[in-house]
């Protein structure tokens, strides 16, 4: 990721963390259903996962995924699960496929 990303960098970003084929904990976003903050989970090693809050990429990611959320674009699936004890509960995030199809 370049360290000023375009809206469209952004978005191709977001089109591979919230992709329903691929196998999770690949870069993949999450919405804490603790505090509604986004996170992005990735794979650690050696069988572990991790994440970061979504407030350690470019703004323009955070302000983003908010405005997909609010018009509707982005869902929340799935049931709630922890990354590793202790962690916040969370929820995986995709594009309806209405929206998916469309872009």
């Amino acid at each position: 990721m370049t360290s000023n990303p375009d809206i469209n960098e952004v978005m191709d970003t977001l089109r591979k963390w919230t992709d329903e084929k691929k196998n999770f904990p690949s870069p993949t976003l999450l919405v804490s259903t603790d505090d509604g903050s986004f996170h992005v989970c990735f794979y650690a090693g050696m069988g572990s996962s991790d994440s970061t809050s979504i407030d350690n990429y470019h703004p323009l990611y955070r302000a983003t995924i908010e405005k997909l959320t609010q018009e509707g674009q982005l869902e929340v699936i799935g049931r709630t699960f922890t990354i590793y004890p202790g962690s916040d509960r969370f929820r995986k995030m995709i594009f309806k496929k209405q929206y998916a199809e469309s872009e």
